[in-house]
């Protein structure tokens, strides 16, 4: 073997022998690099994290966590199929999960799928009756679905319970609503459409800053 053969040889052996291994990311530091790409805004690296953790970590309520993140961050970034598919999986194998329902029904409301929404709002009600944000969305699910009776009941149920815990702005709200449904029947469906649209946002964006708890999955 020439000279300068055998020495680079001998080199790469003895950095290959040598090199510290990288070791791989614990499931704390994944879950933390997650939330942070989440919060600052880098979806779509989110998304490779979330996928990661919820494939590797051998912690079930963290795994579900992960997950539902996964189906958030499908939603923010405009993949609503794959939302929906993420979400339905976890409602089918956790079908007493509370947050894999309400994810699913915010995710089925984009695409306009209202009866597929309604149930998975119905099954909101039934896991968790007191909660008053459910009935909105119930409510504003049999709006998109043409059932201005039933809507307003939903939402009539919403507004008590929302009195009930002296929750001021939101009793204000489904009052406004339910004002809103009987005024628009006097107007073409499409009349309303806008006025839904953003209707389900504040929805969503409500449910994910105040009823979504991430701590009872990451205690």
């Amino acid at each position: 073997m020439p000279r300068l053969a055998l020495f680079t040889f001998v080199v790469l052996f003895f950095i290959s022998t040598t090199a510290t291994p990288v070791p791989a990311q614990s499931s704390q530091e994944l879950l933390e690099k997650a939330q942070t790409l989440n919060r600052n805004g880098f979806l779509d690296e989110a998304a490779v994290a979330w996928e990661k953790l919820a494939t590797t970590d051998t912690d079930p309520n963290r795994t579900v966590y992960a997950r539902l993140m996964l189906g958030n961050t499908y939603l923010k970034l405009q993949q609503f199929q794959k939302s929906i598919d993420t979400m339905e999986a976890i409602a089918q194998s956790h079908p007493d999960n509370f947050d894999a329902h309400f994810h699913l029904a915010n995710s089925l409301n984009v695409l306009k799928k209202f009866p597929e929404a309604i149930t998975a709002f119905e099954k909101t009600t039934a896991l968790r009756s007191e909660e008053g944000l459910g009935y909105v969305g119930l409510g504003l699910s049999l709006f998109g679905n043409r059932d201005s009776k039933k809507a307003i009941k939903a939402l009539l149920k919403a507004n008590k319970l929302f009195k009930q815990k002296k929750n001021i702005s939101w009793y204000r709200d489904t009052r406004v609503m339910v004002a809103q449904i009987k005024h628009f029947a006097k107007f073409p469906p499409s009349f309303s459409d806008l006025w839904l649209t953003n209707t389900l946002k504040l929805v969503r964006d409500t449910y994910e800053k105040s009823v979504f708890n991430p701590k009872q999955y990451l205690h």
